[in-house]
């Protein structure tokens, strides 16, 4: 026997969820009550659905009497199966309230949206445009997939990253309500790396044949100012530029969108190019200068890239003066100037040639550097600083060494004759010599007189024994010469020589001494005394020499014999040391010779061996009277 529980509920045990369904195939919808004694029945957007065999059917025979209510939708449709569907059960009695009705439940009947596209400011990207964007701003980009059931899932994509969009919304369509328009907005910050890359909206369906998605391109047009930088100036090249022997090829590359109008500057000023290209071949100085390179389009103007481009060229000396003569007073001021060009800024250094050479082929050869910059100042002229002045400008490219040679300035020092106040001469009696006194003039000497005691002598000239010569001259300075034959002890005294010239004149004294020379005859009477003087001190001091030895040696000398007795014996001191001297006889001076020129060295031939008074008196007096060297 079957007890019924009369109080039990009705209750779902499974309702209806989402369903999709491709259009014409079956979908089932499920619906399971527990305690189930009502009776079963569906509704489609609130309105009943009927039992129809074929189209709308139970998914179980039994489903009215048990507690399975799924229904069957047979080929469906979107015109009449697409909606929202309720599962509802009648009450177990009209006295109990558990009357079920499920909460709506989709039944989509899919449709393919149409393919996604890409709108930007309202208005449709066709296939093959670009979203143009300035650099720094945010554009909003939608994607939209219409008629679609139901709705697609958009996704984008930066080439291969994905990015996030802002938001998705799906609405029905107004005219179709049963399908439905998907939106996506995409909020896009645009960057210059971003150019012209590919933007891509995909739409998600599973209606859609395999992989289930369409996609929808579009690429970016980032507009942006340009910026430029310069091609083939690297330092290494720059820094070895020098005129004549180099090129120069620079190129401005702008990178900007839209294509960017280049241009140059020197200095500041525009130059005329072959578009981007700057070719400076061959390069010359004048090319040196501060380049710019600057561009230019819609979106703004580039800042300038600059470099500079220094051009080395060797010195040349392009201006010396104040003249190529340059006449200056004796003790005056003068001053040489040299101006040259070059890069590297050339050194400059001076160079005084005092000879008379019309040019000077290498002053650094034959000149003594003088001054190591551009001016040239001469204090305090005198006549050493007579002659020629060269510039030579010298500056230093990559590891050469490179210098420019000016013309050389005359300086002609102008003044009275200049030269020693006082002199001094040497000479032996009876002989000759030669007084001399240099000075130096310009103009060149007029007149010129020798004076000594009451006589007088031009130049040139002669008076008995004295002959006054015509001067040699150098470099503006001249040497005057008196000759003395058979110099006598009455010339010893001061000889003058007065010189004059347009601009004055000046004396000139030389002192001559007379020296008187040893005869023969004096010499030999003295050389027997001399002689005896010798050989006396020369005995005193070997006599006390062995007395000191023989006292310090006495144990020495001490011999024992047996045949004395063994008696000491001392001997004496002559018989340890006897001096010999050889006798010589007296060269008589017919045998001798002459004597030879004062300081010449006596033959010990002539003398035997012995001290010659006539000898040591000769070589005393070489000694004595040996001329100095004239001047």
């Amino acid at each position: 026997m079957v007890v019924q529980v009369q109080n039990a509920v009705q209750r779902f045990v499974e309702m209806p969820s989402y369903t999709e369904v491709n259009p014409g195939e079956d979908a089932l919808l499920k619906c399971r009550i527990s305690e189930k004694r009502g009776v079963c029945s569906w509704q489609k957007d609130n309105k009943p659905v009927g039992i129809y065999r074929g189209k709308y059917e139970w998914a179980n025979e039994n489903s009215p009497v048990g507690g399975d209510c799924s229904l069957w939708v047979r080929a469906a449709t979107l015109q009449l199966d697409d909606g929202q569907w309720q599962c509802q059960v009648t009450a177990s009695n009209y006295d109990v309230q558990d009357a079920l009705s499920s909460p709506p439940a989709p039944l989509a009947v899919r449709v393919p949206p149409q393919s996604p596209r890409i709108l930007f400011n309202g208005s449709h990207v066709l296939p093959g445009q670009n979203i143009t964007v300035p650099a720094g701003s945010r554009a909003t980009v939608v994607c939209e997939a219409r008629y679609g059931n139901p709705p697609a899932y958009i996704e984008w994509y930066l080439e291969k990253e994905r990015l996030t969009a802002w938001s998705q919304t799906n609405a029905s369509e107004v005219e179709r309500p049963r399908v439905w328009a998907a939106r996506s907005v995409l909020e896009l910050g645009a960057t210059r790396s971003a150019h012209g890359r590919t933007l891509a909206c995909r739409a998600h369906h599973p209606s859609y044949p395999a992989p289930y998605y369409r996609d929808s391109y579009t690429m970016l047009d980032v507009t942006y100012a340009p910026v430029v930088s310069i091609n083939g100036a690297d330092a290494s090249t720059l820094a070895n530029l020098e005129e004549g022997s180099s090129a120069l090829s620079l190129e401005c590359r702008a990178n900007g969108n839209p294509s960017p109008y280049v241009w140059w500057t020197r200095n500041g000023q525009v130059i005329p190019t072959n578009g981007p290209k700057l070719i400076l071949a061959p390069i010359v100085r004048n090319h040196s200068g501060i380049y710019g390179c600057q561009a230019r389009n819609s979106a703004g103007t580039s800042d300038s890239v600059k470099i500079e481009i220094d051009v080395k060229y060797p010195p040349r000396v392009t201006w010396v003066g104040p003249d190529t003569v340059v006449e200056a007073n004796l003790f005056s001021q003068i001053t040489l100037e040299c101006k040259a060009e070059g890069n590297p800024p050339p050194s400059y250094q001076w160079y005084h040639s005092p000879g008379g050479a019309a040019r000077i082929n290498d002053a650094q050869e034959e000149g003594v550097p003088v001054s190591s910059t551009p001016q040239l100042q001469l204090h305090n002229v005198s006549y050493a600083q007579h002659g020629r002045y060269t510039c030579v400008a010298s500056n230093r490219i990559g590891l050469q060494d490179r210098s420019h040679q000016s013309e050389a300035i005359r300086v002609n020092v102008l003044g009275p004759p200049v030269g020693e106040a006082r002199g001094a001469a040497h000479a032996w009696r009876g002989a000759a010599v030669r007084l001399h006194a240099a000075l130096c003039a310009d103009p060149p000497p007029r007149r010129a007189v020798w004076t000594w005691g009451s006589l007088r002598l031009d130049v040139p000239g002669e008076l008995g024994r004295f002959s006054s010569l015509e001067p040699s001259s150098e470099n503006g300075c001249y040497r005057y010469t008196l000759l003395v034959s058979n110099v006598a002890p009455d010339d010893a005294r001061a000889y003058v020589l007065r010189v004059e010239n347009e601009r004055g004149s000046s004396t000139h004294a030389v002192a001559l001494t007379v020296h008187d020379n040893f005869s023969l005859t004096e010499t030999s009477h003295a050389a027997p005394l001399a002689a005896a003087a010798l050989v006396s001190a020369a005995l005193l001091v070997l006599v006390l020499c062995l007395v000191v030895r023989c006292r310090r040696r006495r144990e020495s000398v001490e011999y024992k014999t047996d045949d004395l007795n063994s008696e000491k014996t001392v001997l004496p001191a002559d018989a340890v040391y006897t001096p010999r001297v050889p006798a010589s006889p007296p060269v008589p001076p017919s045998v001798a010779g002459p004597p030879g020129p004062p300081g010449a060295a006596v033959p010990r031939a002539a003398t035997g061996g012995r001290y010659s008074p006539g000898a040591l008196q000769v070589r005393r007096a070489a000694v004595v009277l040996q001329p100095p060297t004239t001047v």
